[in-house]
């Protein structure tokens, strides 16, 4: 698959972050004068070139920040506000972070997705909406959109989403830097926040059960099944 395919895609599907990353990847093409191959699992990728590449082509991306009033509106509602940069699952585990699957690794494509660059917030004493497991993730998107609306009314400018899995799993990391303890670890009882990120099939990933001694966990789960573990872990983020 190539960039321009990629960013085709991303605008078919009308969602607002992917028209963005569609965006950001046409500054890239107009920038480089071509089209550009993604890498794959069965073309290895000189790393230097990669670099290169990154390095002259990559636009500046401004990241998304909360108003001061919103700020304090959310952290009275017990949110803790974080500003992604863009890092992903290779990103991370190459700069110490511990990952305790590993299928992904086949995948480079998957471990190279970028989180949001944006601020987010998040309640980390209660990551998971109330009952939102047990439930497909068409129920839970429906579930977090109404929160957002609930949200919304309280803090104009904001709005709940589920993430991709490069955002939660930046997240988490950020806050174990922070706090020296997990999201989605012993006490959210090792469970997992759904994704939108799709691995295979009707499957999206999953990021949790993680803890000091094996790390972060990333998994996979078909949308259209629930579970008493996968719950949904809402983002709030600036419109």
């Amino acid at each position: 698959m190539a960039m321009r395919h990629l960013e085709d895609e991303l605008r078919q599907t009308g969602d607002p972050r992917d028209l963005e990353h569609a965006d950001t990847i046409a500054s890239m093409l107009k920038a480089r004068g071509s089209d550009i191959p993604l890498p794959s699992a069965a073309t290895p990728v000189d790393a230097s070139q990669t670099v290169q590449v990154r390095k002259e082509t990559v636009p500046v991306v401004e990241v998304k920040r909360f108003s001061q009033e919103q700020k304090e509106a959310l952290e009275k509602q017990g949110f803790v506000i974080y500003g992604l940069t863009g890092q992903s699952i290779k990103t991370l585990r190459d700069s110490g972070h511990k990952f305790w699957s590993d299928w992904h690794k086949d995948y480079p494509d998957f471990e190279a997705l970028g989180s949001m660059q944006s601020e987010v917030a998040i309640n980390p004493n209660k990551p998971f909406l109330p009952k939102s497991n047990k439930k497909t993730l068409s129920q839970q998107e429906e579930m977090v959109n109404k929160f957002s609306e609930e949200l919304g009314k309280e803090v104009k400018g904001v709005k709940a989403i589920i993430g991709q899995v490069p955002d939660y799993v930046e997240l988490v990391f950020q806050y174990l830097d922070k706090t020296k303890d997990y999201l989605f670890g012993a006490k959210d009882n090792y469970d997992y926040a759904r994704t939108k990120t799709p691995t295979s099939g009707s499957s999206v990933a999953l990021v949790g059960n993680s803890s000091a001694a094996d790390g972060l966990r990333v998994d996979s789960w078909d949308s259209g099944n629930s579970s008493d573990v996968v719950h949904a872990a809402p983002l709030v983020v600036p419109v």
